[in-house]
């Protein structure tokens, strides 16, 4: 290589290392800028060096964040914002006029964590609109803090899909210990495929770190999905609490609303995508409107601490209304609310609820228990299956209006009055025949008639009346002891046991013998029945884990000692026989003249002999012995014996 062509090169590095330093933050430390799921670098990255802004898209100001958004959406291609302001402490932005709207659609990713210090957006001084309002695609918004928006969400998304918005603060102040309200935190508005929160740098039961948003202290709901924004999710945020998870900042309204927005996936299975939603004044999560569908709810800490182990409340923990239905709530801690843990109404319809921790902390059975009912189903065709729900204020499952809601292998317990309650707030006995409707039909319960425990085996007997030629379920649970809600001895159902399946008879009546191997051997068993429509019963009548009684083996056969067969004997005569084995009592019986001539005597001993009256001297007598028990009655052989 010439002179020439080594100095261009060497002219050419140091240019291109101007330029990088240029547009890039002035730390190296700093995390790597990239979108955080496409894994795509900046084209352009343009500098944030001001607090100042003037409010005018014209004349936007050198270094200002307007200015950075109008050169990002001006430029083609995925372009990043980041900030390095002199100074030290929170750089506060005070806009006095709505900030430029993100118009790229090729994306800009805004980040806040290439900062020195927390970068605060204040939108105290604008009315009206969002603080940042985001109707271009594939934006990333990252480690800002958003307050004071009087009048509009700190972020309203508009038409805008797979958008990105992680380790935000909106509704707090920088240190995340006191609230700054916005009128409301995110609003989505016919947008897709968005993910609010995420994984990275999560500390699950901890403090709200790495890319969890804390949203949290705004005047409506934290997180708002509306007008078909589909497939979102939400993981990895704190909602209605402060930083450390440990104190309630809440939003007045809801934590998060779903309206009309179908595959909404709110939390996870791992505990990195579990949303922390307590504190907020009217509820947690709120699924509402028809199109609201296909939702799941997974894992997430609602009404706790981010540990999971200490009451926060708010308000109701989920709720569906207005015609939502076929959404899915699973392994959620639903504890410490003040009101329901669950309630499905107005016109809400069929929600699978399985596996969640109602009125409990998240690692034991410790009392977190909510205000009123665990459960409640004002509504059609849900399925209620695996929960753990205790501890509550009123009962743990009540179908206050309905049918064919089945509500099976749940373990509810400790709860203040029913366990599952069909209807009235009060005790629904069996009527003959199950001809009288309610809420599920206010299906029969089981009559339970044995709970017999071997040491082994737990084997209940009892029987069902309902409907004839019906098919029906029957679930089983055992108490350590029976309640007494309403003045009635029904119990709850701490531990399910098992189940089995009966068909009744023309007259509505079933009976039915289930062993259960494995089972405890004390406290009570109570049932459930559920009809082929899938209603559900309320618990049954307790029925206690006894002993089955001792097995009692027949007597053995009686053997006669005197007088000896065809002997002569004393007047009255002594009649002995050997002992036998396994006897209650024997029975003495003498004829007279043959083995079938007529009865002259019958006697009862618990003696092996046995001294009749005197007889009729002159005469031939025919005797027997028979040894009894509760088992059986064993008869000897027929001796004679002859009075002189």
């Amino acid at each position: 290589m010439n002179f020439k062509k080594a100095t261009i090169l060497f002219l050419s590095l140091i240019f291109g290392l101007v330029l990088t330093f240029t547009n890039a933050s002035a730390s190296n430390s700093k995390p790597r800028l990239v979108h955080p799921i496409t894994g795509q670098a900046p084209m352009n990255t343009y500098v944030v060096t001001k607090t100042t802004d003037s409010g005018d898209n014209n004349k936007p100001g050198t270094g200002t964040l307007r200015r950075a958004i109008l050169d990002a959406n001006a430029n083609p291609g995925f372009d990043a914002i980041v900030f390095d302001i002199p100074g030290s402490g929170v750089q506060t932005i005070t806009p006095p006029l709505p900030m430029t709207w993100l118009l790229d659609e090729a994306g800009v990713m805004i980040d806040g964590t290439q900062s020195d210090d927390r970068v605060e957006i204040d939108a105290s001084k604008t009315s009206g609109n969002y603080t940042l309002y985001i109707t271009g695609d594939n934006n990333v918004i990252k480690g800002l803090t958003f307050t004071g928006n009087p009048n509009a969400a700190a972020m309203g998304i508009y038409g805008s899909h797979n958008n990105v918005i992680v380790g935000n603060f909106i509704g707090t102040n920088a240190a995340g210990n006191n609230a700054k309200p916005n009128f409301a935190g995110i609003l989505l508005n016919n947008s897709h495929n968005n993910q609010i929160g995420g994984t990275e740098g999560v500390s699950p039961g901890g403090a709200c770190t790495g890319d969890c948003n804390l949203i949290s202290g705004n005047g409506l709901h934290g997180i708002v999905l509306d007008n078909g924004s589909r497939n979102t999710r939400v993981i990895g945020n704190f909602i209605g609490t402060n930083k450390t998870g440990n104190g309630i900042l809440p939003n007045k309204d809801g934590g998060i609303l779903v309206a009309n927005s179908p595959n909404t996936v709110i939390g996870g299975t791992s505990p990195q995508e579990r949303n922390v939603i307590s504190g907020n004044t009217v509820g947690g999560i709120e699924l509402a409107l028809a199109d609201t569908r296909d939702t799941l709810v997974q894992g997430n800490f609602i009404g706790t601490n981010s540990a999971g182990t200490a009451a926060l409340g708010g308000g109701t923990g989920v709720y569906g209304q207005l015609n939502t239905h076929d959404n899915v709530i699973d392994g959620n801690v639903i504890s410490g609310l003040g009101k329901f843990g669950i309630l499905i109404f107005l016109n809400a319809h069929s929600f699978e609820i399985k596996n969640n921790r109602i009125g409990i902390a998240a690692d034991s059975d410790a009392n977190l228990g909510n205000g009123q009912k665990g459960i409640e189903l004002q509504s059609n065709n849900n399925y209620i299956h695996h929960n753990r729900v205790a501890n509550n204020g009123s009962d743990g499952i009540r179908v206050k209006s309905g049918n064919n809601n089945r509500i099976s292998a749940n373990e509810v317990f400790n709860n203040r009055t029913f366990g599952i309650n069909l209807g009235k707030d009060a005790f629904s006995p069996n009527d003959g025949g199950d001809g009288d409707g309610g809420p599920n039909g206010l299906q029969n319960f089981p009559t339970l008639n044995a709970a017999e425990h071997d040491g082994a085996t737990l084997t209940i007997k009892g029987s069902l009346n309902s409907r004839p030629n019906a098919r029906f379920i029957l679930e089983f649970f055992q108490n350590p002891a029976c309640d007494n809600a309403f003045g009635n001895s029904v119990g709850e159902a701490k531990t399910f046991l098992g189940t089995i399946e009966v068909t009744t008879n023309g007259s509505g009546n079933a009976n039915f013998t289930v062993p259960l191997g494995g089972a405890p051997n004390s406290g009570v068993v109570t049932a459930t029945a559920t009809d082929s429509q899938n209603n559900t019963s309320e618990l049954s009548y307790c029925r206690a884990i006894t002993a089955p009684p001792p097995t009692v083996e027949p007597p053995t056969k009686p053997e006669l000692l005197s007088p000896g067969n065809a002997q002569s004997a004393g007047n009255p005569p002594t009649l002995d026989w050997a002992p036998s084995q396994n006897v209650s009592i024997y029975k003495v019986i003498i004829r007279e003249g043959s083995n079938t001539g007529p009865k002259v005597h019958f006697g009862r001993t618990a003696q092996d002999s046995y001294v009749p009256p005197a007889l009729a001297r002159g005469k031939t007598y025919y005797w027997r012995v028979i040894a009894c028990n509760d088992v059986k009655c064993v008869r000897s052989v027929i001796f004679s014996f002859r009075i002189p």
